[in-house]
C-alpha cells in the first residue's frame, strides 16, 4: 500500500513557507516556492 506524501511540509521552512532572517523580515522559501510542502 502506497501513501502519497503530498501532505509533508517542507523540510528547509518546517512548513511555515518562508524563512525568518535573522536581520529582520522573512523571505519566500525557495525549496517549496513558499508553498510549505515538500516537493517530490
Amino acid at each position: 500500500m502506497t501513501t502519497k506524501m503530498d501532505s509533508k511540509e517542507c523540510v528547509y521552512c518546517s512548513g511555515k513557507g518562508y524563512f525568518q532572517l535573522l536581520l529582520g523580515g522573512s523571505e519566500t522559501c525557495t525549496c517549496c516556492g513558499g508553498s510549505g510542502k515538500k516537493k517530490d
